[in-house]
């Protein structure tokens, strides 16, 4: 879908050989600290149901010399708020390849697959409450507080 540099950007249904990796990223990044009854079984079904290519949910995979190195998902809802779609989840960059713009990249292209949807806007929820000023400075906007799984959520929306 996109490259930079050795930086590739892939649908997960065109490099599913991946999914152990990431579903293990996910789960020690994001889901063990926030998610209950989380486990890398859960994440991994999870990504095979994201391996679509034109609905959601779907899952782009950041690639750097083959590796997977992160990845963002299009989901219709992300736990919360029914009345709002679509949602950008699963946003995650390998520690080691943080302050790259991998993240950046991964948000694009999500925002466009959601434009080509028909889609106008897209929402995200944040559980980490220093994670919205990073979203801010790519022009989010906050537009609430919720909850999910007992944490305290920072609802943003983007204009795409």
């Amino acid at each position: 879908m996109m490259t930079t540099d050795a930086l590739q950007i892939k649908l997960l249904s065109e490099c599913q050989e991946n999914i152990p990796e990431l579903a293990h990223l996910w789960y020690e990044e994001i889901s063990k600290q926030w998610v209950p009854n989380s486990s890398v079984e859960r994440a991994t079904q999870n990504l095979i149901q994201h391996s679509n290519t034109d609905i959601m949910p779907m899952t782009f995979v950041a690639q750097q010399n083959g590796e997977a190195i992160g990845m963002a998902s299009l989901r219709d809802n992300d736990g919360i708020r029914d009345d709002l779609s679509p949602w950008l989840g699963t946003l995650i960059v390998h520690p080691k390849h943080r302050q790259r713009k991998v993240g950046e990249a991964l948000i694009e292209t999500t925002k466009d697959q959601a434009r080509k949807l028909g889609f106008d806007r897209l929402y995200l929820l944040a559980f980490n409450l220093t994670i919205p000023k990073w979203y801010a400075r790519l022009g989010w906007e906050k537009i609430g507080m919720d909850t999910l799984f007992l944490h305290p959520v920072t609802v943003m929306q983007i204009e795409i």
